[in-house]
Protein backbone atom coordinates (compact mmCIF):
# COMPACT_ATOMS: atom_id res chain seq x y z
CA UNK A 1 0.00 0.00 0.00
CA UNK A 2 1.08 3.45 -0.55
CA UNK A 3 0.05 6.51 1.79
CA UNK A 4 0.88 9.96 0.57
CA UNK A 5 -0.60 13.72 1.28
CA UNK A 6 -0.77 16.41 -0.99
CA UNK A 7 -2.74 19.87 -0.23
CA UNK A 8 -5.91 21.34 -1.56
CA UNK A 9 -4.62 24.71 -3.60
CA UNK A 10 -6.44 28.05 -3.47
CA UNK A 11 -8.23 26.83 -6.80
CA UNK A 12 -9.58 23.97 -5.46
CA UNK A 13 -6.82 21.86 -7.06
CA UNK A 14 -4.57 18.51 -5.81
CA UNK A 15 -1.81 17.47 -7.30
CA UNK A 16 -1.07 13.66 -7.43
CA UNK A 17 2.34 12.45 -5.89
CA UNK A 18 4.63 10.94 -8.60
CA UNK A 19 4.84 8.18 -6.32
CA UNK A 20 1.23 7.29 -7.16
CA UNK A 21 1.31 8.47 -10.66
CA UNK A 22 4.18 5.68 -11.28
CA UNK A 23 2.14 3.23 -9.66
CA UNK A 24 -0.63 3.28 -11.43
CA UNK A 25 0.76 4.32 -14.86
CA UNK A 26 -1.20 8.25 -15.13
CA UNK A 27 0.23 10.11 -17.95
CA UNK A 28 -0.69 13.33 -19.56
CA UNK A 29 -3.92 13.59 -20.96
CA UNK A 30 -5.48 11.01 -18.66
CA UNK A 31 -8.79 11.41 -16.71
CA UNK A 32 -9.83 10.68 -13.14
CA UNK A 33 -13.25 10.30 -12.00
CA UNK A 34 -14.30 11.18 -8.55
CA UNK A 35 -16.65 9.46 -6.80
CA UNK A 36 -18.46 10.44 -3.33
CA UNK A 37 -19.57 7.54 -1.48
CA UNK A 38 -22.37 7.90 1.32
CA UNK A 39 -19.71 7.91 4.13
CA UNK A 40 -18.13 10.77 2.76
CA UNK A 41 -15.43 8.58 1.09
CA UNK A 42 -13.62 9.91 -2.15
CA UNK A 43 -13.13 7.27 -4.80
CA UNK A 44 -10.72 7.91 -7.63
CA UNK A 45 -10.74 5.97 -10.67
CA UNK A 46 -7.96 6.43 -13.79
CA UNK A 47 -9.54 7.11 -16.74
CA UNK A 48 -6.81 6.05 -19.36
CA UNK A 49 -6.28 8.11 -22.74
CA UNK A 50 -6.84 6.39 -25.90
CA UNK A 51 -3.58 6.50 -28.03
CA UNK A 52 -3.65 6.45 -31.81
CA UNK A 53 -1.10 3.50 -31.44
CA UNK A 54 -3.47 1.20 -29.13
CA UNK A 55 -6.23 1.60 -32.30
CA UNK A 56 -3.64 -0.16 -34.79
CA UNK A 57 -5.88 -3.27 -36.15
CA UNK A 58 -9.41 -2.15 -34.56
CA UNK A 59 -10.33 -2.20 -38.33
CA UNK A 60 -10.18 -5.19 -41.06
CA UNK A 61 -7.90 -4.51 -43.91
CA UNK A 62 -9.47 -4.12 -46.92
CA UNK A 63 -6.73 -4.86 -49.22
CA UNK A 64 -3.07 -5.12 -49.00
CA UNK A 65 -0.77 -2.13 -48.98
CA UNK A 66 1.30 -2.40 -52.23
CA UNK A 67 4.22 -0.52 -51.08
CA UNK A 68 5.37 3.04 -50.91
CA UNK A 69 6.76 3.06 -53.89
CA UNK A 70 3.15 1.72 -55.99
CA UNK A 71 1.32 4.33 -53.39
CA UNK A 72 3.16 6.96 -54.92
CA UNK A 73 2.81 6.10 -58.60
CA UNK A 74 -0.90 5.55 -58.23
CA UNK A 75 -1.72 8.99 -56.68
CA UNK A 76 0.20 10.69 -59.07
CA UNK A 77 -1.47 8.65 -62.00
CA UNK A 78 -4.89 10.06 -60.20
CA UNK A 79 -3.79 13.61 -59.94
CA UNK A 80 -2.71 13.52 -63.49
CA UNK A 81 -6.12 12.01 -64.27
CA UNK A 82 -8.46 14.48 -62.68
CA UNK A 83 -5.89 17.44 -63.82
CA UNK A 84 -6.55 16.17 -67.39
CA UNK A 85 -10.62 16.48 -66.52
CA UNK A 86 -10.44 19.59 -65.47
CA UNK A 87 -8.67 21.22 -68.55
Amino acid sequence: MIRKETNLTRKGQIQLPAKIRKAIGAEIGDTFLFELTDQKEIKVRLIKKTKLLDLAGAFPKKKVFPGIEKEEELTKRKVALKIAQNE
